[in-house]
């Protein structure tokens, strides 16, 4: 039994980590993948979602890229200045 409950604890962490990176909810899908831990299949599947301050969409081919991005990694495109992301790191 308790071998199950830490079974179960590992798949809602992994289900929740890698919907942080996919811009999810991390407690929803903490909770969906330690009831159901086959879900984390279903996570991993999911496209990423654009995240305010962390993401943004590439005008060019519409993937998700990094708010910081100068060039698009999916097309190799520039990005137009208006939206580049200046950090003044001083």
């Amino acid at each position: 039994m308790f071998r199950y409950v830490i079974l179960l604890t590992i798949a809602g962490i992994m289900g929740s980590i890698i919907a942080i990176r996919k811009g999810r909810s991390p407690i929803w899908w903490f909770i969906l993948c330690a009831l159901f831990p086959l879900l984390i299949i279903v996570i991993a599947l999911l496209p990423p979602m654009v995240s305010k301050g962390y993401t943004k969409r590439c005008p060019y081919c519409a993937e998700i890229i990094k708010e910081d991005a100068i060039v698009c990694k999916h097309c190799g495109r520039e990005l137009p200045i208006e939206m580049i992301k200046v950090n003044n790191k001083m």
